[in-house]
């Protein structure tokens, strides 16, 4: 078993000891960092989008992210991003965990070649595995860190705010909260066999349901609540494996 976390906005580095290492993959060059917690157990960690953010979440290239994770024997991924809720029941500063997804992007390769996929046609049944969010849950109620449930994420392409009409849509599609970089990142890492789920940071209200929307704003939450997401993470990784 061998962890990763994928970290998005304001989760650029790891809070532990680590260094840096370039690996090349037959879709392009992934920095990663090897962090090694208390225990000894090496954790895999990859900004998603890129040196100095980069990349827009329809620019990152998932596929070079996630054959890197494959190419170092990562079992499991945590993916960590904000994400704006359309469901006032998800509340801002707490964190949720992704159930399933509605993908609504538009440009971006959304599979593997075929040549590096277990399947001809992947299965999306678990594409964010129950028994590690059921894992995650425990730990963030043990530790009694805000939390707004399980929900069904929508994806849209970026790096733009949706339209009033459009969160009117998301929501009338049964989505509970709206991001940018879980497709093709969780399909992915279901492709080549590996367990995913992700953390979900809820940052703001989509557009049309408070105030403006401002990244000023998802930023002071993501700050606010990134070391309590870590720590989730590292707890988890040291009671599988440590």
């Amino acid at each position: 078993m061998k962890f990763a976390i994928i970290g998005g906005t304001n989760m650029e580095v790891l809070p532990i000891p680590y260094r840096e290492e370039v690996i090349g993959t037959p879709y392009g060059d992934v920095v990663i960092f090897r962090g090694t917690l208390g225990c000894g157990t090496e954790v895999i960690f990859r900004f998603r989008h890129g040196v100095l953010f980069r990349h827009d979440p329809s620019d990152i290239n998932y596929r070079a992210n996630i054959y890197a994770m494959h190419m170092l024997g990562v079992t499991h991924i945590i993916g960590l991003s904000s994400v704006g809720a359309c469901d006032y029941g998800f509340k801002l500063g707490t964190v949720c965990l992704i159930n399933d997804f509605i993908d609504l992007t538009k440009s971006r390769p959304l599979s593997f070649e075929r040549e590096h996929r277990l399947a001809l046609h992947t299965g999306m049944e678990d594409v964010c595995n129950p028994e590690l969010n059921d894992m995650l849950e425990k730990l963030i109620l043990e530790k009694k860190l805000p939390y707004s449930g399980r929900a069904i994420y929508a994806c849209v392409e970026g790096p733009r705010f949706e339209t009033v009409s459009e969160v009117r849509m998301i929501r009338m599609l049964g989505a509970q909260i709206i991001g940018q970089t879980l497709v093709p990142e969780a399909p992915l890492a279901r492709e080549l066999g590996m367990y995913y789920s992700a953390i979900g940071v809820v940052t703001n209200y989509a557009t049309g349901m408070t105030s403006y929307v401002t990244d000023d704003d998802i930023g002071s939450v993501m700050t606010a609540m990134r070391n309590d997401v870590f720590e989730i993470c590292f707890d988890l990784i040291q009671k599988q494996t440590c």
